[in-house]
């Protein structure tokens, strides 16, 4: 049987900020795409929204605390 991985959610801001609730209105080829990637690279679908926001414009990665292995 393989052995089934977890996916890695987004580190937590170092700021403290909470992240918003997101895309629950986003087309189903959209919310789908998302997956595929977020699957593709052990991530949480919003871990890999945040990351595609932040690259397109350009935005400076926040800071996040260091997880706990």
């Amino acid at each position: 049987m393989a052995k089934k991985y977890k996916r890695v959610i987004a580190p937590r801001l170092a700021n403290g900020e909470r992240r918003e609730s997101f895309g629950h209105g986003l087309p189903p080829q959209i919310k789908q795409g998302l997956r595929l990637i977020a699957k593709q690279e052990n991530k949480s679908m919003s871990w890999v929204m945040e990351e595609v926001i932040i690259k397109y414009f350009r935005m400076k990665t926040p800071e996040y605390i260091e997880r706990k292995k």
